[in-house]
C-alpha cells in the first residue's frame, strides 16, 4: 500500500496548505493496481496537478463527511474528466447517508444543468454507507464508525485494508471512545489535530497525547493542521507522532 498526502490543511488552507485529500494505492490479487482517493476537498484538483498525478487513475472516492473541504472538489474532478481528460473508466464514490442529495445539489450549484445534460463519456455513481458497517469496493474492505463532527449528516472514520494493509482515517471529530477502536492494528492511522488545545468539533494534540498509549497503531500521522497547530508544531512528540505535509510518500 503507498499512500500520498494530496492535501493535509484544514477548510481554511491554514499554513497554504490544500484541503483534505489522500490518495491510497494497493495492488490486489484479483482487481490489480486499484486507486482510492479517501476525500476530495475543494482544492484537490489543483493539489493534484501541483505533484503531476493524473486523476484518471482513480477508481474509487470515499468521503468521511460532508463538508467542502472533504468532498467539494468532486464537481470540478467529474467535469475535468468529461470535458478535459476524456475519461472512459467508470468512477465510484461512496459516502455516508446523505451524499446522493449533497452532492447533487453542489455539482448543481457550481455548475447549473451539469448533471443532467452532460453527455459523459464514463460511467460514475454514487452510494451510500451507513456508519458501522462494511463493504467490499475495488479491492478495498471498507469500515466505517460514527464520529462527532456536525455537518448535516454523519461524519465518520474510515478503514481501508487492501494489499495486505490497513490505513485508518479518522476524519474530522471530536474526542470519541470509538477511535481507537476502529484504528486497531492499523499499519498507518492518519489522526486530525486541528488545535493544541481543546477546540470542539475536532481533535486536539494534548488529548491525543495523553491518550497515545490507546492507540494500537504502528504508524500515527497528525492532519488536518489549523494555525495553532502549525504555529507550534516544535512541540509535537515526535517519537510518537509524524506530521503531515502536501505531497509526502507513504509506503506501508
Amino acid at each position: 500500500m503507498r499512500v500520498t498526502v494530496i492535501g493535509c490543511g484544514d477548510a481554511f488552507g491554514s499554513g497554504g496548505r490544500f484541503n483534505t485529500a489522500s490518495l491510497v494505492e494497493i495492488e490486489d490479487p484479483q482487481e490489480g493496481r486499484t486507486v482510492c482517493l479517501l476525500d476530495c476537498g475543494a482544492t484537490t484538483m489543483t493539489a493534484l496537478s501541483a505533484i503531476n498525478i493524473d486523476p484518471d487513475q482513480i477508481d474509487l472516492i470515499m468521503l468521511t463527511h460532508l463538508h467542502g473541504d472533504h468532498f467539494g472538489g468532486i464537481p470540478f474532478l467529474l467535469l475535468d474528466a468529461q470535458w478535459v481528460r476524456k475519461r472512459t473508466r467508470s468512477l465510484r464514490i461512496i459516502g455516508p447517508p446523505g451524499t446522493i442529495e449533497r452532492l447533487s445539489t453542489t455539482i448543481e450549484a457550481l455548475f447549473a444543468g451539469a448533471t443532467m445534460e452532460t453527455p459523459w463519456s464514463f460511467a460514475w455513481s454514487v452510494e451510500e454507507m451507513a456508519p458501522g458497517t462494511q463493504r467490499e469496493a475495488q479491492g478495498f474492505t471498507i469500515r466505517t464508525v460514527e464520529v462527532v463532527h456536525p455537518c448535516g449528516a454523519p461524519a465518520t472514520a474510515v478503514r481501508l485494508e487492501g494489499g495486505g494493509k490497513i490505513f485508518v482515517h479518522s476524519g474530522d471529530t471530536e474526542w470519541t471512545e470509538v477511535l481507537p477502536e476502529i484504528a486497531n492494528g492499523a499499519d498507518l492511522l492518519f489522526l486530525e489535530c486541528f488545535a493544541i488545545e481543546e477546540t470542539p468539533p475536532h481533535l486536539n494534540y494534548n488529548r491525543l497525547l495523553a491518550r497515545r498509549g490507546d492507540f494500537n497503531a504502528k504508524r500515527v500521522v497528525l492532519t488536518h493542521m489549523g494555525p495553532t497547530m502549525l504555529a507550534h508544531h516544535d512541540k509535537v512528540d515526535r517519537t510518537l507522532f509524524d506530521l503531515a505535509e502536501d505531497g509526502m510518500v507513504i509506503d506501508v
